[in-house]
């Protein structure tokens, strides 16, 4: 007389979790063949039927169901402890990881090679676990900061015309270009045109050097600007008028610029401060970045 099939019993909630990974196309190819055999032996089919169906040995059909009746949906998961064991301790993945930020005695930097025979490894080995843990002792970032006690402050006073614009003003990044050269072309290029592309001669004439001073508005990209030969105190007054000229009139400018001396001339300071509605809080640029330096407001 054959043995009675054993029937394996799960709740409404486990058919469903298993019906969902049987059919969803993301389900890995492993899950949902589990899953299938998990619903099969449910279904009352018996061990062979169930492997001739699912296209599997007998015996892994007797894995997942005596899996599943002890763990439950958590059974279907590659139990731990399988593959190659690690061949480095974890003692010397934290000793890799530690010693990258304390550096031999005479360096400045723990390198790879020196690391790697510190700790008993391979090259490759250190590199990996540098790269893992984003450690990069090659690299350094440099800052700069004030010494002035109202740095904060006047931080503070530059960057809330960019976080908060005051209501009906203007803010302009005003700023120089030295050395400009002004080149005249030896002979006229070709315009550009349907089927050939616009030309120009490889010789030309110099004309010397032009200063540019130019103000873009951070609000609709307007730029005004004004060419000079030279770059004195005056040349930057004399922009100074062109965008009190240029704006409306009675509208509060701020003006975002760095300290060169130009800009803080004592002819310049006092023409700001006449009572006009101009605001010029300064910075320092260092290397491509900016760094909030001098005074904040020369007028309100």
């Amino acid at each position: 007389m054959a043995r009675p099939v054993r029937g394996l019993e799960m709740d409404f909630d486990q058919r469903r979790a298993l019906e969902s990974l049987a059919r969803m196309p993301t389900t890995a190819p492993r899950s949902a063949q589990r899953a299938r055999i998990l619903l099969a032996c449910a279904g009352g089919l018996s061990q062979e039927e169930v492997a001739r169906q699912v296209g599997v040995r007998r015996r892994i059909v007797t894995k997942w169901c005596g899996r599943f009746r002890k763990l439950g949906l958590a059974g279907l998961a590659d139990a731990g402890g399988r593959g190659c064991k690690p061949s480095v301790s974890e003692e010397t993945r934290a000793l890799i990881r530690t010693q990258a930020t304390r550096p031999p005695k005479g360096r400045t930097r723990r390198r790879v090679r020196s690391m790697a025979r510190r700790a008993g490894v391979s090259v490759g080995t250190v590199h990996a676990l540098w790269q893992a843990n984003d450690i990069k002792p090659q690299l350094t970032r440099t800052f700069k900061l004030s010494n002035d006690p109202q740095f904060e402050t006047k931080v503070w006073d530059g960057i809330g015309l960019y976080l908060n614009p005051p209501d009906k003003a203007l803010g302009l990044g005003c700023d120089e270009k030295s050395q400009c050269q002004a080149l005249e072309r030896t002979q006229p290029g070709r315009p550009l045109g349907l089927g050939h592309i616009r030309t120009r001669t490889h010789g030309y004439i110099r004309h010397g050097t032009v200063i540019l001073f130019a103000a873009r508005s951070y609000l609709d990209g307007k730029i005004l600007s004004r060419t000079a030969e030279q770059h004195p105190h005056k040349e930057w007054l004399a922009f100074l008028k062109v965008i009190d000229r240029e704006t409306p009139l009675g509208q509060a400018i701020h003006l975002i610029m760095d300290n060169y001396a130009t800009h803080k001339h004592p002819t310049v300071k006092s023409w700001l401060a006449r009572g006009l509605l101009f605001s010029a809080p300064e910075f320092r640029r260092m290397r491509g970045k900016r760094y909030f330096q001098t005074p904040g407001r020369f007028a309100s």
